[in-house]
Order: structure tokens, then C-alpha cells, then sequence
């Protein structure tokens, strides 16, 4: 079966839906056809690698041509709104007339095989204006009740476009089929855990790791202030945030103003995570909400425990409490040190224990048992076609 991976852009930093995308094609082009298609190109290479054997698509270049009626009809298309996608989507500001356009003539010209989105944008899009002539399946990465109205408003109106509507967690998944109201089978499709060539935490170190987009969403403005307490009581220890986003130079005010620029560092961007949560003994999520978040099995597959948060909706159905990890109150700073202070005087030896369980239950969701997920999942909705057009 031909399988296509529409995404907003294949060659920048992206995040967990770039990163996991990437790795599911790479599973998947080992027995299928595969091929990412990239709405937007760039002129530099990929900061994430492409897979081996997965072919790439770009529908806009980065530069418009220059001259003739194709470079006047893009200037002329780029300076009016979208009207496919919804306001409030994270990437709106990059859509436009103009996309509509180049996303309407592709999706309207595949014919066989699957296309499946990630993202909510291209979610809606594929719903609304791709054709029965093949398998549309959509995921989303975020709870759907942490999404703005107009993009939920959006799945709704849309959702009857779909073969398939794909969350990361059971709970999600409840919540998804209230709304849409049964206009869309829904089901849940974890992420798979990555193959990190063995790497393994030593837990030597007193290195306790956070990752993530400087964002809001992430609560590393909470996390800063959680540190406070740890700091105080283990001054010899160490919190590493690595992520780039706009809420850095707050951060970073943040670490002065709490007298924490010795103990709290941000170290930027890596493409190369899993070597340093390797070098790691401890991983803190802090978001506010998150999906099926990617960083937890990543740390889990270095047999690193996690402290996380308890927000909707992955991690509470990816860590078992005080077992692989623990999961603290939302926006809890005082819980979340206290915490975090636990594990710490726990010691080497049991976050070790800790570890190892983390890291069977990250290999009990590796990359090839989701990718086969994936395959028994087209298979059913191609096997399903043969009996009728589904509308």
C-alpha cells in the first residue's frame, strides 16, 4: 500500500509530531511505500535527518518563483486569509488563499493507497477537501479539549471527511467520540517508543533533565519555581531545560530573579535527545497539557524515571505511579519539588529500579509493534472499501 505523510513542514525543528512522523515512516518503508510530503520546502537541509527509503515531496518552495503567472498568482494568493483552516491553529499565521489552493490540487489529485495527517490544520484540510478515491487518517497530538474552539468546531464540521480519527490515549479517545458524535470511527494510537541504540543512563550523575518548546504549555515557569525548594535543600544538583521557543528570555529572568543561574540552566535545541538523556539520572515533564508526550519515552527508553505532572492526557496512561515514576498535582510548584526532592534521596540504587521498570515498559511500545498497529489499521480500512463506498 502507498502510504503518504502530509506535513506542515518536514525540515524544520518541528517537535514530537515531526519526530515520531519521521520515525513511523521509517519503520513502515521497510515492507511499504512510503513518502512524506512537506507543504513547505526550505533551501537548508533537514535539521532531522530523512528517512532511508522514504521518498520527499515538497508542494511550495520556500522561494516563489520569480515572474510569469505562477509568481503573480502566489503573491496575489498569499496575501489573502485561508479558508480551510481555522483561526487559532498553532501554524495559522503561514496559511493562506495560497495554500488552500496547492492543498486543494493535491489532495484532489491522489488516487489509492493512504494519506494520513498529524497535524490540526491538515486535519481539517485533508477532511474537507480530499476525496473518497483513498484512505484519509487523521491523529492529533494534543487533548482535544486543550484545543481553541475554532479548531474543535473545526474536527466537528469536518469529521465526516475522515476514514479514521486517531487520538494518543484512552482518555482522549472517550472524550472525541462525545463530540463528533459517531460522524467518524475514533480510536487510540500511541506513539511507539524510538530505537535509541542502547543508550543508557548510568545514574551517576546529578543531573535532573526537562525538554520541550519554551512555551507555556510546557510549565517550565513552574518547574523553575519548583526548583527552588530542591535547590535549597540539594544545592549540588542540577536542572538542565533544553527547548527553544518564545518564552525563553522570561525564563531566563525568571532563573535570576529566583537566584537560580548556578543550579538552572537552558541549553538550547538538540536534534540528539536521547544522547543526553542518557547522561541524565532523573526527567521532569511540567506541561500544563500534553498528548502522548514523545520526551516521556524517550527518557523511559534510557531508563531514566520520570516525575511528570498529572495533565491531561498522556502521562497519567504512560507512567505507573511510584513504580516506573511519579506523577505529581497540575501546576503544582511545591508538589512538583517535593517530588522531584523524593526522588533525589531515594538514591542511585532504586531510581536505578526505577529505570529498569520504565524502560520494559517502553520497549512493550516499540516503534515496530506501533508500526504494525498502523499496517493492521490500513489494512482494515482498505479491506473495508471493497465492500462499498463508506458515504
Amino acid at each position: 500500500m502507498k502510504i503518504r505523510f502530509l506535513l506542515h513542514d518536514a525540515f524544520g525543528q518541528g517537535g514530537g509530531v515531526l519526530t515520531v512522523t519521521l520515525a513511523l515512516a521509517a519503520e513502515l518503508a521497510e515492507r511499504h511505500d512510503v513518502e512524506l510530503v512537506s507543504l513547505f520546502g526550505s533551501d537548508r537541509p533537514p535539521v532531522h535527518p530523512m528517512p532511508d527509503g522514504v521518498a520527499v515531496r515538497v508542494l511550495i518552495p520556500r522561494e516563489p518563483e520569480r515572474g510569469g503567472p505562477r509568481g503573480w498568482l502566489r503573491a496575489w494568493a498569499e496575501k489573502r486569509p485561508t479558508r480551510v483552516v481555522p483561526p487559532r491553529e498553532p501554524r495559522f499565521d503561514d496559511y493562506s488563499l495560497y495554500t488552500d489552493l496547492v492543498l486543494r490540487r493535491y489532495l484532489r489529485s491522489l488516487r489509492g493507497g493512504a494519506l494520513v495527517t498529524m497535524q490540526p490544520g491538515l486535519n481539517i484540510a485533508s477532511a474537507r477537501m480530499g476525496t473518497d478515491r483513498y484512505i484519509r487518517v487523521a491523529q492529533d497530538h494534543r487533548p482535544f479539549r486543550s484545543r481553541p474552539r475554532p479548531i474543535r468546531e473545526g474536527y466537528v464540521a469536518a469529521a465526516s471527511g475522515l476514514d479514521m480519527l486517531l487520538t494518543l490515549t484512552n482518555t482522549d479517545t472517550k472524550k472525541v467520540k462525545k463530540v463528533v458524535g459517531g460522524a467518524v470511527p475514533v480510536r487510540t494510537m500511541p506513539n511507539g517508543t524510538p530505537d535509541l541504540g542502547g543508550l543508557q543512563s548510568a545514574h551517576t550523575s546529578r543531573t535532573v533533565m526537562a525538554a520541550g518548546r519554551l512555551q507555556r504549555t510546557k510549565g517550565f515557569d513552574v518547574l523553575v519555581d519548583a526548583w527552588v525548594d530542591v535547590a535549597a535543600q540539594h544545592p549540588d544538583w542540577r536542572l538542565q531545560i533544553w527547548g527553544e521557543g518564545e518564552q525563553r528570555p522570561a525564563l531566563e529572568q525568571q532563573i535570576r530573579d529566583r537566584g537560580l543561574a548556578d543550579q538552572v540552566s537552558l541549553m538550547g535545541f538538540s536534534n540528539q535527545m536521547h544522547q543526553e538523556l542518557s547522561t541524565a539520572t532523573l526527567f521532569v515533564l511540567s506541561s500544563r497539557a500534553e498528548g502522548y508526550p514523545r520526551v516521556i519515552v524517550e527518557a523511559m527508553a534510557c531508563g531514566v524515571p520520570v516525575v511528570s505532572t498529572d495533565c491531561p492526557n498522556g502521562p497519567r496512561e504512560m507512567i505507573q505511579d511510584g513504580v516506573d515514576g511519579i506523577l505529581v498535582p497540575n501546576e503544582d510548584a511545591k508538589a512538583l519539588g517535593a517530588a522531584i526532592v523524593d526522588m533525589i534521596e531515594r538514591g542511585a540504587e532504586r531510581r536505578r529500579e526505577m529505570g529498569l521498570v520504565a524502560l520494559e515498559n517502553a520497549t512493550a511500545r516499540s516503534q515496530p509493534v506501533i508500526a504494525q498497529r498502523w499496517v493492521d489499521l490500513l489494512d482494515e480500512l482498505a479491506g473495508a472499501r471493497t465492500q462499498g463506498p463508506r458515504r
